[in-house]
């Protein structure tokens, strides 16, 4: 007489024992080891690579902004704009970038025009003239 083939007693607490390891060892990877899905890692390098360009660009955009020859009378237009309404002055007056370069992503441009707006408005002194925010 022929024996079935008998499966090991030990074999299904084996099993539920990898499953469950193998999620702990996942969760752990992506929560203490930062290891994340492609889609986010592409998320978050697009986001670094934006605050990057946001970051070298705004001293830029307050130099170049410094450097007009009607300086001192842009900043008290610009102090009296409303706070909402400061970046777009500062995207029509043309100081985010150089003449002739482009931006890829407007909501690059729209940063750099907010932080070079707020960074503006905290200037005390602008060309040698004592600003006053009165």
């Amino acid at each position: 007489m022929k024996k079935s083939f008998e499966v090991p007693v030990w074999i299904k607490p084996a099993l539920w024992g990898s499953a469950v390891g193998a999620v702990v060892w996942w969760i752990v990877l992506s929560s203490g080891f930062g290891w994340v899905s492609a889609g986010t890692a592409k998320q978050m390098s697009a986001q670094k690579t934006q605050d990057a360009v946001v970051a070298y660009a705004t001293p830029a955009c307050v130099a170049r902004f410094e450097r007009q020859p009607n300086a001192v009378a842009a900043w008290k237009t610009l102090n009296k704009t409303e706070e909402w309404g400061r970046s777009e002055v500062i995207e029509k007056g043309g100081w985010i970038a150089e003449p002739g370069q482009k931006l890829d992503s407007t909501d690059i441009a729209g940063t750099i025009a907010r932080n070079c707006a707020t960074q503006l408005i905290e200037l005390k002194t602008l060309g040698g003239v004592k600003l006053s925010t009165k």
